[in-house]
């Protein structure tokens, strides 16, 4: 583990405290995941609106981080988080009691909106620990770790759905949530100083998250980690659909073709952790923007030849597996141009980026023709080529020898 910078005891502790709490979010999708497709007939509605409850969750999950980095700016790290998870826990008991479908969608909005706190405080915290290739290594690091919870969430979720029904795993997840909360109350340290907190005034704000979009090379790098995620929650969204209902492949046994995709993300991170320290984050970046474009066509080329779940699944692996060093790097580049103060403000603009491309991904296929994978091909594979367009915006020569502003 790379060193961190002095002020903080216990560095791995609070990577640890925020894996778990990432681990936590990523299971409120992953878990409830495999029971897409046998909620409409539960509900009485169609595939379009249970869809809902995938792309409004990321939507919500998206604008709440705008709230919750000035506040963590403001009352430090540790305060927003214990507030953060106590809210998801709520929430996730909200969505288990759900009586109507519009009641369950307004709990999963609500528990995005909670969730993201985690996001935001994540990349907070590594910027405030670390810097430069020791971050992106932590970042690689963070990557594989937490890679392991998608493998199993939508295994388990597509079992404790077959033997106990689906509002067992919000009632599962409700349990983890709790726990990652008692423990940031009692062991989370403050990784943000006293001196470098900021004032929570609406109007600098405003300015603030206005001068963030005014600064190309920041913007282009975070809509890299758009694209990237929207084509990741397109397939979340429409996977459980294409393979259960066209492919006939059993609710308990979906997870496990999810598990190769993230097997090969994990892979991609390692070989990322690996390398960035000899080849430079720059170059590792560019590695992830060329290969994620190219891999992305492989999702169209295998539905226009007639996918299968295996097909279809090796070629999102390697999509995955090139995503790998553009998640290393692209938040250090996003980071390297920004003050360290407002960096809670920073860490909720990037993250905003990725998880509204996350909402409009999975938005995307709920809106289109059910019944086919093409709206999935057609999403990874433009979500790849534009990544191609911002990923070499971002690293053009006058962007990238402007001083960092101060």
């Amino acid at each position: 583990m790379p060193t961190a910078r002095a002020g903080v005891r216990s560095p791995v502790l609070v990577l640890t405290i925020m894996i778990f709490a990432s681990g936590a979010s990523i299971l409120s999708t992953d878990l409830y995941a495999p029971t897409l497709p046998h909620l409409p007939a539960y509900f009485g509605t169609d595939a379009a609106t249970v869809q809902l409850t995938m792309a409004l969750n990321l939507g919500a999950y998206a604008l709440a981080q705008l709230i919750w980095g000035p506040l963590a700016d403001r009352f430090g790290r540790r305060g927003i988080f214990v507030l953060g998870m106590g809210a998801f826990a709520l929430t996730v008991v909200a969505a288990a009691l759900s009586q109507t479908i519009g009641q369950l969608i307004v709990a999963r909005v609500l528990m995005g909106a909670a969730a993201s706190v985690e996001a935001v405080l994540v990349l907070a915290v590594i910027g405030d620990l670390y810097e430069g290739e020791k971050s992106a290594k932590v970042f690689a690091i963070y990557g594989m770790v937490i890679s392991l919870v998608p493998a199993a969430g939508p295994i388990i979720g597509g079992f404790v759905f077959e033997w106990f029904g689906w509002r067992a795993n919000f009632y599962l997840l409700a349990g983890i949530v709790v726990l990652v909360f008692a423990l940031g109350l009692v062991r989370l340290p403050e990784t943000l100083p006293t001196a470098e907190r900021t004032a929570l005034r609406l109007r600098e704000i405003v300015v603030g998250y206005g001068q963030l979009l005014s600064r190309g090379a920041f913007v282009s790098v975070s809509l890299t980690l758009g694209l990237a995620i929207g084509a990741i929650f397109a397939y979340l969204t429409e996977a459980p659909f294409i393979l259960i209902d066209i492919h006939g492949v059993a609710t308990r046994y979906f997870g496990l073709y999810q598990a190769v995709i993230v097997l090969a993300f994990f892979i991609g991170s390692l070989v990322a952790s690996r390398v960035v320290a000899r080849i430079g984050v720059r170059r590792l970046f560019a590695v992830g923007v060329w290969s994620g474009s190219l891999s992305g066509l492989l999702v169209i080329i295998a539905v226009a030849v007639g996918e299968t779940p295996a097909t279809l699944t090796a070629a999102m692996s390697v999509f995955a597996f090139a995503l790998g060093p553009l998640f290393a790097t692209a938040p250090v580049l996003a980071f390297e141009r920004i003050p360290d103060q407002g960096r809670g403000m920073s860490a909720a603009m990037l993250s905003t980026f990725e998880m509204g491309g996350g909402a409009l991904g999975a938005l995307f296929v709920s809106l289109t023709p059910q019944g086919t994978a093409w709206p999935l091909a057609i999403c990874v594979s433009g979500s790849g080529l534009l990544l191609l367009v911002f990923g070499l915006l971002a690293l053009r020569p006058k962007w990238r020898d402007t001083p960092p502003a101060r």
